[in-house]
């Protein structure tokens, strides 16, 4: 079976936990070579590294912290030296914290809005000029429904991802019409491992969803994978909905 994104160099920040540890794993599976930018749980992204290289895939990581402008600038640099191209970016960096807004202080809402915007700003600021000089690339985005709908005690988180839908659509305008597609994935609630929710809570939403159970990781893939193929060239500025139908854009 042909590997749909053999000879690709891929970027997936955040890609040693969670939904980015699955799309790493499901892109090395696609062919791709991988680069796991992580910023902490280092022995993660170590095991992560192993597990595609035993796989006789390549990977490797690289430190980032995606708010900070020459972290970012750098490890671009290092990709671009190391493998020698860059064809996929996906900002999956993100963080999440439910709290009143009366709880809520500047410093907590910079820290939500400099992950998730500011990140995905300087990621995408960064590999665009490697895209635009070879004429092609994908950028995908890590929205939520949340941007959608937003959600009582999460309101810098909502506007965070809200934000981002909106940089998704526009930056997809700027670029279109140089080869480059930009695209993005709005997930439902995912069990990740590292959401703060009680089981209780998990199995009250499970149960309000159509299909009757919480998204994993593994579900988000597909997505991902269909995106950064060139299955996925026709789209620009949308957005994908893994979320087991709690909501139907």
């Amino acid at each position: 079976m042909q590997q749909r994104l053999g000879g690709k160099v891929a970027v997936v920040t955040g890609g040693n936990t969670g939904i980015g540890r699955a799309v790493s794993l499901a892109f090395a599976h696609e062919g791709a070579s991988v680069v796991v930018a992580w910023h902490d749980r280092e022995t993660a992204a170590e095991s992560l590294v192993a597990e595609i290289s035993q796989s006789g895939q390549h990977a490797i990581m690289i430190e980032v912290d995606v708010r900070d402008e020459m972290s970012v600038e750098q490890m671009v640099a290092r990709v671009l030296e190391r493998e020698g191209g860059l064809d996929i970016l996906v900002n999956n960096a993100g963080v999440q914290r439910a709290q009143p807004i009366t709880e809520t202080s500047v410093a907590d809402w910079d820290w939500m809005m400099g992950v998730h915007l500011r990140g995905a700003f300087l990621c995408a600021r960064a590999v665009v000029p490697h895209m635009l000089k070879v004429g092609g690339g994908r950028i995908i985005n890590v929205c939520s429904q949340l941007g959608y709908i937003g959600r009582e005690g999460y309101t810098a988180y909502s506007a965070a991802k809200g934000g981002l839908i909106a940089f998704t659509r526009a930056l997809a305008k700027e670029l279109a019409p140089h080869g480059v597609g930009v695209n993005g994935v709005a997930p439902g609630l995912v069990d990740t491992g590292f959401d703060p929710l009680s089981e209780k809570v998990k199995r009250q939403h499970a149960d309000s969803l159509p299909l009757k159970r919480i998204g994993t990781p593994e579900d988000m893939t597909s997505a991902f994978v269909f995106l950064a193929s060139d299955e996925g060239a026709y789209y620009c500025g949308q957005l994908l909905h893994p979320n087991g139908g709690e909501i139907m854009p």
